[in-house]
């Protein structure tokens, strides 16, 4: 079983498991909505684009919210969670590059699912796959910090401190495990578990602007 595979069976029984009308960290959507963004977005990714760029209101999407109304009912959300377990065609761009497209992805949903409701103990991921994260994650890390106010480094559990923006005056260090430093830099910053080190200014003014940006 593939890393992405692995993943994509985590979050649907941990879906099925779940109330489908719990808040997520995705602000405006449920759990239902979560999942049916995922179905779209592996399933329809044109219409995913369009209610990604013309919907001001999360949870107001057109073409989601179709979706959404068919799991309504706990048939209808059990269909949908199947959808997204059954995973995309092999056909399509999305089955073609599954493990590029979809495995952080999936992490950082499913943390949105396990989160929405308030903090929850750490998934206990083997060290491979917390490894594989990380490797994953190197490209995605630079654009997130491109407009931080002062320089960043990240420090990933029992691994190389990387920098990551040499900005103006001094540094910090985010600390935390591969997952949460994910979580960090895709804009999940209150929910991170993180610990960020360096000078009372530039901590202070690191963490003003994560909760701006």
């Amino acid at each position: 079983m593939t890393w992405v595979q692995g993943e994509r069976r985590s979050l649907a029984a941990d879906f099925r498991a779940a109330d489908p009308d719990a808040p997520t960290l995705c602000e405006g959507w449920t759990t239902r909505q979560l999942c049916a963004h995922l179905v779209q977005r592996e399933h329809a990714m044109l219409r995913n684009v369009w209610d990604q760029v013309t919907t001001k209101t999360p949870g107001e999407e057109r073409f989601m919210r179709r979706l959404v109304h068919d799991a309504g009912t706990p048939d209808g959300y059990a269909a949908l969670v199947d959808r997204f377990a059954a995973g995309p065609s092999r056909h399509s761009l999305m089955g073609r590059f599954d493990e590029t497209l979809n495995f952080l992805e999936y992490v950082v949903h499913h943390e949105d699912l396990r989160r929405g409701s308030g903090p929850v103990p750490p998934r206990d991921l083997p060290a491979a796959e917390l490894e594989e994260i990380w490797r994953r994650s190197r490209p995605i890390l630079k654009r997130a910090y491109r407009k931080a106010p002062v320089g960043v480094e990240l420090a990933p559990d029992g691994g190389v401190v990387v920098a990551v923006r040499s900005g103006p005056g001094g540094v910090v260090t985010v600390a935390g495990s591969p997952v949460e430093l994910l979580m960090h830099a895709f804009g999940r910053r209150g929910a991170a578990e993180v610990r960020v080190d360096g000078s009372t200014d530039d901590v202070n003014s690191f963490i003003r602007w994560g909760t701006q940006a």
